[in-house]
């Protein structure tokens, strides 16, 4: 709070509306943006802007240490091409951690294509029988804990692997430990495997995002609730994704996809915000990708039936962001739906043709 009011108030600098934590300053020295991370902060612009906000959090009594140079943010190592026109990001530290821990248990098991058994979903211990004992218990909630850290940040290949782990923690059986060490195995044997900052050469154009959505119809064997998935690019680099079990059962499969992109969209205002807030221009409406032709008919008719009547208020959401030029859903076959692995274990062929759009190896960053 105290930062905030001396980069506000006393410096000068704007706070992004949708973002409390990002903070930008246009003067005659140039660009200046600030992300702040509780303590850690990452600044990016014109030197000339950035020294001269370094002096000034100085002089308001702020004790700081400068890189020069980003290699390193919140446990996540960043390495730029020479031209600086092309990044990865990855988590080697959180990896050595992970392999630190579960090394021996892995060794010998075979390599993976796929971070989860593909068409296998998990289940929890229905009785204390079912259930491993209190110390590997222990451990699969540990393996889940760093599995789930490294999906935040740069891999989003083992969003439902990981996603699937979680339905377990208090109920692991013996299934769901054997799955977690396949993850963990796959992990240790693709390690340069990073988030691919390859953006598309735009100049001075509007700037391109891309929503792709998707949905598993009852994909939960114990509470046959779909699961939601869907990834966000912009210019052509993944910004974000998720995969989530939804909060209520959906009575067919184009209610889920329709529920599936509901949550999806929720995050193209945001980001639209928060590009017009750094002065960046954005294409509109923003192109949503569905594989379900029932899911974009509802989008597109506002009619109210038996069908569709308990969905009006989810419904109604999408259409607002439809009608004020926001959003245009599309179909998308499902082979070409790139956020198909994020509701469900994939097999290694549709996971290998998605998977160059969004990773990359270390080596390739030159």
């Amino acid at each position: 709070k105290k930062f905030s009011h001396v980069l506000v108030d006393l410096m000068g600098f704007k706070q992004c509306p949708c973002d409390p934590c990002l903070f930008m300053k246009k003067d005659e020295h140039g660009v200046c943006v600030i992300l702040s991370y509780v303590d850690d902060c990452c600044c990016v612009g014109d030197k000339a802007a950035i020294d001269k906000a370094l002096q000034g959090i100085k002089a308001n009594g702020f004790s700081i240490t400068v890189d020069e140079k980003v290699t390193d943010y919140l446990s996540c190592e960043i390495k730029f091409s020479k031209d600086r026109k092309k990044a990865w990001v990855g988590q080697p530290h959180m990896i050595k951690k992970i392999k630190k821990t579960f090394e021996e248990e892995v060794k010998g098991m075979q390599k993976y294509r796929t971070p989860g058994t593909p068409g296998q979903g998990l289940r929890k211990a229905e009785n204390e029988e079912e259930k491993v004992e209190p110390a590997l218990n222990s451990r699969y909630r540990t393996g889940v804990g760093m599995l789930l850290f490294m999906i935040k940040h740069s891999r989003p290949d083992m969003c439902n692997g990981v996603r699937e782990l979680t339905k377990c923690l208090d109920g692991t059986t013996a299934a769901a430990y054997k799955e977690m060490l396949r993850v963990v195995k796959y992990l240790l044997d693709t390690p340069d495997k990073g988030l691919k900052i390859f953006p598309l050469e735009i100049g001075k154009a509007t700037w391109l995002l891309v929503l792709y959505s998707d949905s598993d119809w009852a994909g939960d064997k114990d509470t046959r609730k779909s699961v939601s998935g869907y990834m966000l690019f912009l210019n052509g680099v993944l910004i974000s994704w998720r995969s989530k079990s939804q909060k209520v059962v959906s009575l067919s499969s184009s209610e889920a996809e329709f529920y599936a992109c509901a949550e999806a969209v929720k995050e193209v205002p945001f980001v639209v915000q928060l590009l017009l807030f750094l002065g960046i221009p954005v294409q509109l409406p923003v192109e949503v990708w569905v594989d379900n032709i029932g899911a974009i008919f509802m989008s597109e008719n506002a009619t109210s039936s038996q069908r569709t009547r308990h969905m009006d208020t989810r419904y109604r959401f999408v259409e607002q962001l439809q009608n004020d030029g926001l959003i245009k859903l599309k179909f998308v076959p499902s082979a070409k739906n790139l956020s198909d692995g994020n509701t469900k274990n994939v097999t290694g062929d549709i996971l290998e043709s998605h998977i160059d759009e969004y990773l990359v190896d270390k080596a390739e960053v030159e």
